[in-house]
C-alpha cells in the first residue's frame, strides 16, 4: 500500500527546538529543510545535526524527507550523500526544472544508496515545481524517474519568478500553475502535493485553499507550522459519513455487476464503474488513515 501524504510539515534544520515540535505533530511526513531555512554559514552544522535526527527512533513513525539545496549550489552533493547515508526516506528537490536534472539526482542517489548499503530504490524523490520553466515541463518531469513518489508545487518562488506578490494560490496565474502541477502528477500516477499557506494566523483561509486543492485533485498539502497540520489532515481524511456512503455505493455496484448489470440506481443516482472507482479511492484513503471500514 502506498504511503498516505495528507500533510507534509516543513521543519527548519537550523534549530533543535523545532525538532521537538515536529515530533509531537500529527503530520504524515516531515520535510527537514536544509535550503531556505538555513543560512549559508550554518549549512554544514545543520547537515551534521540532521544526521542524528534522522537516526532518532522518535521520528520513525513519520516519513522523513529532507529538502536539500539545489543542484547549482556547493551544498547539493554533500546534502545528498549525507542524508541518504543517515537514512532519509526521501529527498525534496527544489527548483526542479528539467528532466536531466531529475535523472542526475536519481543517479547520484543510486550511488549513495549503494555506498550506504541501502536497498536500491528505497529513497524516493519529491521534486518541487516552482519555476515557470518547470511548469512548462511539468508532464515530462512527472515521468522522469521511477523514484518520484510525488510532485509538489512551490508558489512562493513561482510568484517571485513571475514578478507578482506571493498571495494565496486560489486564482490568477498561480492557480493556473497549480492546476498544471496536479494534472501532471495525476498523469504519472504520483501524489500531487499542494503549496504552503503562508499566513499561519488565518485558519479560515488555510481551510478554504486546502479544500480548493482537494477539489483540484491534490492529495496533500505542505505545511509551514504545526498548527496547520490538523486542519489539513481533516480536509484530506474522509469523514465517517463519506466512508459509509462509499462502502454502501461500492457494495450496491458490485451486487449489480454480479447480476450482470453495468449500472444501478443508488440513492437516486445512476452509478457505473467510474463512479464506483471514485468511491473505492475514498475507502482506500480511509484505510490508510486507520479508519474502520465496517
Amino acid at each position: 500500500m502506498s504511503r498516505l501524504r495528507r500533510s507534509l510539515l516543513f521543519v527548519p534544520a537550523s534549530s533543535e527546538r523545532f525538532f521537538a515540535k515536529a515530533q509531537s505533530s500529527q503530520a504524515d511526513s516531515l520535510i527537514f529543510d536544509l535550503e531556505d531555512a538555513v543560512a549559508p554559514e550554518r549549512k554544514a552544522v545543520a547537515r551534521e545535526t540532521l544526521k542524528d535526527v534522522l537516526r532518532d527512533s522518535g521520528f520513525a513513525r513519520f516519513e522523513r524527507t529532507v529538502r536539500i539545496n539545489d543542484l547549482d549550489t556547493p551544498y547539493f552533493l554533500d546534502d545528498v550523500l549525507a542524508m541518504v547515508e543517515a537514512g532519509a526516506d526521501g529527498l525534496v528537490v527544489p527548483k526542479t526544472n528539467t528532466v536531466e536534472g531529475i535523472r542526475f539526482v536519481d543517479k547520484l542517489v543510486s550511488l549513495a544508496e549503494e555506498r550506504a548499503g541501502r536497498e536500491p530504490g528505497s529513497v524516493v524523490l519529491l521534486p518541487l515545481i516552482e519555476q515557470p520553466q518547470a511548469i512548462g515541463n511539468a508532464f515530462s518531469l512527472a515521468q522522469a524517474s521511477p523514484r518520484l513518489a510525488g510532485m509538489a508545487f512551490g508558489h512562493g518562488d513561482f510568484s517571485l519568478a513571475m514578478g507578482i506578490a506571493a498571495a494565496p494560490s486560489i486564482d490568477g496565474i498561480v492557480l493556473h500553475a497549480r492546476c498544471q502541477v496536479v494534472t501532471a502528477a495525476k498523469s504519472a500516477g504520483i501524489v500531487p502535493i499542494d503549496n504552503v499557506y503562508l499566513d499561519i494566523r488565518d485558519a479560515e483561509g488555510l481551510e478554504a485553499e486546502t479544500r480548493q486543492g482537494k477539489q483540484l485533485g491534490y492529495e496533500g498539502k505542505a505545511c509551514i507550522h504545526p498548527s496547520q497540520v490538523e486542519p489539513v489532515n481533516a480536509v484530506y481524511t474522509p469523514t465517517a459519513e463519506e466512508v459509509a456512503y462509499a462502502r454502501d455505493l461500492v457494495a450496491a455496484f458490485e451486487q449489480a455487476v454480479a447480476e450482470g448489470k453495468g449500472a444501478v440506481a443508488f440513492q437516486g443516482r445512476m452509478i457505473d464503474g467510474p463512479i464506483a472507482d471514485i468511491e473505492r479511492i475514498v475507502l482506500e484513503r480511509a484505510k490508510k488513515a486507520g479508519m474502520p471500514l465496517e
